[in-house]
């Protein structure tokens, strides 16, 4: 196994894309971030590694002023349906947690008095 802090990913991007003006706004982030470990020896279990699989996400999000009082609202959130993916053992790469959220999509009206 080489050598690896815990908690670190030996690899990491994120970066956003925007644009406003006095109407409209609107922004899409993304984020990667490579395996890591979170336990090492992996617990109790006697697996040399605890860790989370790299993941790939991208949120979004927009607004627009329909009035000087109203704006209407959009936010997409883990586009990319990442899946919450931890493994135990490196030899292996058994399931620890396999958990799936999903994409989640909120709409809104904001109102100024």
């Amino acid at each position: 196994m080489a050598r690896q802090l815990i908690g670190l990913s030996k690899t990491a991007y994120n970066g956003t894309l925007y644009y406003e003006d006095e109407r409209f706004s609107a922004r899409v982030s993304a984020a990667y971030r490579d395996r890591y470990f979170s336990q090492v020896p992996g617990g109790n279990t006697g697996n040399d590694v605890n860790g989370y699989n790299e993941t790939l996400t991208v949120d979004a999000a927009a607004s627009y002023n329909l009035t000087p009082k109203v704006k209407l609202t959009f936010e997409g959130l883990n586009l990319t349906d990442a899946i919450n993916d931890q493994f135990q053992d490196t030899r292996r790469n058994s399931v620890l947690v396999y958990s799936h959220t999903g994409r989640q999509y909120n709409f809104g009206v904001q109102y100024r008095f």
